[in-house]
């Protein structure tokens, strides 16, 4: 199992343009997040019966969960104004 580091800047100060820039960057930020969301519960449900019925975890959907999970810090972290850095709106493959 792989731990998850997650290594945040906070700026010093910032700029009235980045605020206003941020603002409009988070509507298809949370639209990606709302969806990676449901996945990961649909993920979530299908894996717990995966391991009840076949004893085993179906990696295919354990990898949407860890994406959506990855997803979810970067956009926390930016969202609460701990960073400046921008998430990619489309989330990346590990």
């Amino acid at each position: 199992m792989k731990s998850i580091q997650l290594k945040v800047s906070t700026p010093k100060t910032s700029s009235r343009k980045e605020l206003l820039v941020r603002l409009v960057y988070w509507i298809p930020l949370l639209i990606v997040f709302y969806v990676l969301s449901l996945l990961s519960l649909l993920a979530l449900v299908v894996n717990f019966f995966s391991v009840l019925i076949r004893g085993r975890v179906s990696f295919s959907f354990a990898k949407i969960q860890q994406v959506a999970n990855d997803y979810e810090y970067k956009f926390k972290v930016y969202y609460s104004f701990l960073t400046d850095e921008r998430p990619p709106i489309i989330p990346e493959p590990n």
